[in-house]
C-alpha cells in the first residue's frame, strides 16, 4: 500500500471535502493556535511596545484604579495580566491599558484581550461605551430592558517570544452611566508552552 505523506494527505482530504460540499479542517501545529474568534485586533501584530502608565506627568496615564493577576505558565514561568483605568476627563474620556507581561521566552505567542462592560443607573435613560483602538472602535449600549452592556473582545498579540503584549487608548463614555468596568486576559502559548496560560484581570471607575 502506498504511504501518502502529510501535504499529499492534507490535499487529498480538502479535495474530498470539497467533492462532498463541505469544508474539512486541516491539520495545525499547536504553535499556530489561536484564541480570538471572538475578537477584532486593535492594531498590526508585533507593532507596539509596552507602555507603562505613571502618575503626574502630562501626557502620562493617572491611575485611578488598577488590577493584577498572575498564573503560572505549563514550564512553569509567570504570567501576569494587568488593567488600568484613569479618571473621567472632560467629555466622557477615560485612558484605558491593558497588558500580558511574561517572564520566560520558552512560549511564541503573547496576547493581550480585553472588553468593557457599562452599567446605567436605570432603563429609563441609555447608557454607552465605545472602546478606542487603531483597528476601530467598538461600542455597546443599555437598553430599556437592561441596565447593563458589554462590548465585543479587541486583541493585541505579539508573535515573537516577546515577554510583553501591551495596549493603551481611551473608553468613550456617554450617557446616563453609573460605572464602566475594563476586563482584560492574558495568555501565553507555543514553542514549549503546548499548554495555553491565561489568567483574567479587571478593574472598575464610578462616575
Amino acid at each position: 500500500m502506498k504511504i501518502l505523506n502529510k501535504k499529499t494527505l492534507i490535499s487529498s482530504l480538502v479535495i474530498l471535502g470539497a467533492a462532498f460540499g463541505s469544508t474539512t479542517a486541516a491539520f495545525a501545529d499547536s504553535d499556530e493556535e489561536t484564541t480570538v474568534e471572538s475578537s477584532t485586533p486593535a492594531a498590526e501584530m508585533d507593532s507596539q511596545p509596552a507602555l507603562t502608565p505613571k502618575y503626574g506627568t502630562e501626557g502620562q496615564m493617572s491611575i485611578l484604579a488598577n488590577s493584577k493577576r498572575s498564573v503560572k505558565s505549563y514550564t512553569g514561568g509567570t504570567l501576569y495580566s494587568n488593567t488600568w483605568l484613569s479618571s473621567l476627563h472632560s467629555g466622557g474620556l477615560v485612558d484605558y491599558q491593558v497588558s500580558a507581561n511574561y517572564n520566560k521566552t520558552d512560549h511564541k505567542n503573547i496576547q493581550t484581550k480585553w472588553h468593557a462592560t457599562i452599567q446605567a443607573y436605570n432603563t429609563s435613560t441609555t447608557a454607552s461605551v465605545t472602546i478606542g483602538t487603531t483597528g476601530g472602535s467598538i461600542s455597546a449600549s443599555t437598553t430599556k430592558n437592561s441596565t447593563t452592556a458589554k462590548t465585543g473582545n479587541k486583541y493585541y498579540q505579539n508573535t515573537k517570544s516577546q515577554k510583553d503584549a501591551s495596549y493603551r487608548s481611551n473608553l468613550a463614555l456617554k450617557g446616563n452611566w453609573e460605572k464602566v468596568t475594563l476586563t482584560n486576559e492574558a495568555s501565553v502559548w507555543g514553542n514549549k508552552v503546548v499548554k495555553k496560560a491565561a489568567i483574567n484581570s479587571q478593574t472598575t471607575v464610578k462616575k
